[in-house]
């Protein structure tokens, strides 16, 4: 039996994910495959290196650090600064455990968009630190506020706008079920729909006609995919954790209520380890 670990994405609202994944290492729960979507990316990352704390530290950054706001955009004249998060606090403010990460032994993979297609992809990176992390910062470049980011040829953009919640490429890897992170309590509120931005998503992207298609579809295809998500919930094959508090803004400011949905994920976890660990056991007994 092999179980997956889907990390949805959702910009600071992944401070949630963050306080499940704390309370999981100190479990030492670790998942065989990992994937992460935009700031799922980038939870994946610290959950894998095993580095307990980072992530919430990372978003809940003093203002005069943010990658992201007034400050970033009076200097980088960017609204979000994704080389500062991507390449500058691994380094620095917030050290990234590279070897660790590169010898988990957990297949960890980041979803990003193709501009060129509209599709998903799908990265991976097991030796080579730079590649790494503009892996993670092509799945967290936000439509319309980042630029994309080149790759071996191509362009990529948010891999949310394609693949919001991984669940067929999970099962594709070999996952049998699945264990999910998402950050809104309720799965029937849909995320940004870029079709409310129609003209200014073809003006940027129009010669990215099937990028355009994408984001325009964009919630036609999530809905879909909560209904799969649904369905194997029903089936038992899939634990999902969700915020009991409701949605804090994607890019949330107020460093109170970011610590407060920390504590909402860290404490769903506390109170759901053993169901967790009874239902993976059961899945596990229903097979042999």
């Amino acid at each position: 039996m092999k179980t997956g670990l889907i990390l949805e994405g959702g910009a600071v609202r992944g401070i949630f994910t963050a306080g499940v994944l704390d309370r999981l290492m100190e479990n030492g729960l670790y998942f065989p495959y990992v994937i992460g979507v935009s700031a799922g990316g980038g939870n994946a990352m610290s959950y894998v290196s095993r580095q307990k704390g980072r992530t919430c530290r990372m978003i809940n950054v003093p203002r005069s650090e943010s990658y992201y706001g007034l400050k970033q955009f009076l200097g980088s004249k960017k609204l979000i600064n994704l080389d500062k998060m991507a390449f500058e606090y691994p380094y620095k403010q917030f050290p990234f455990d590279f070897d660790t990460y590169f010898h988990s032994g957990i297949e960890t993979e980041y979803v990003c968009t193709c501009m060129e297609t509209g599709e998903a992809e799908y990265f991976s990176e097991e030796n080579d630190c730079e590649r790494l992390l503009t892996i993670c910062k092509a799945t967290c470049s936000v439509p319309m506020l980042c630029e994309p980011v080149e790759m071996e040829g191509r362009h990529y953009l948010d891999g949310s706008i394609a693949d919001s919640i991984p669940i067929e490429r999970a099962l594709d890897m070999g996952c049998d079920k699945l264990v999910i992170i998402l950050t809104k309590p309720d799965s029937t509120v849909a995320p940004t729909d870029y079709a409310k931005f129609r003209k200014v998503i073809h003006a940027m992207y129009k010669d990215y006609p099937a990028f355009e298609d994408a984001c325009l579809s964009r919630v036609e295809r999530y809905w879909k995919t909560v209904e799969l998500m649904e369905y194997l919930e029903e089936q038992g094959r899939i634990f999902i954790f969700r915020p009991t508090l409701p949605a804090i803004s994607k890019f949330e400011k107020d460093g109170g209520k970011i610590m407060e949905s920390y504590r909402d994920g860290y404490a769903k976890a506390d109170d759901k380890i053993a169901e967790l660990t009874q239902w993976m056991q059961s899945v596990e007994s229903k097979v042999s």
